[in-house]
């Protein structure tokens, strides 16, 4: 399925992706998950900054396939469903040098 979106939206999204910029909801995606080792469940993302569980997945998915910006940590009982999860995390600041 297609949608009408804006030439100018386009020319947008690509720049940013180009640049490596991280879009609003990102942003606030990673200054809620704050600094390492913090992890989040998608629900317990949701509950932190309010948002929808279908942006907040699609935004995590971004942050942590295409931009490394995200790992997932170990399983553990999510908080808010008490099922076990996979959760994210920001990579340890100093991984590289592991």
């Amino acid at each position: 399925m297609h949608t009408a979106v804006a030439d100018t939206s386009i020319r947008s999204y690509d720049r940013m992706r180009a640049s490596g910029e991280l879009g609003r909801i990102q942003q606030e995606i990673m200054e809620a998950i704050g600094v390492w080792p913090r992890d989040y469940s998608l629900q317990e993302i949701c509950k932190a900054t309010g948002l929808a569980i279908n942006t907040v997945s699609g935004r995590v998915n971004e942050l942590r396939q295409k931009l490394g910006q995200l790992e997932q940590a170990p399983a553990r009982p999510c908080k808010v469903t008490g099922r076990t999860i996979r959760p994210v995390r920001r990579p340890h600041p100093q991984g590289s040098l592991f």
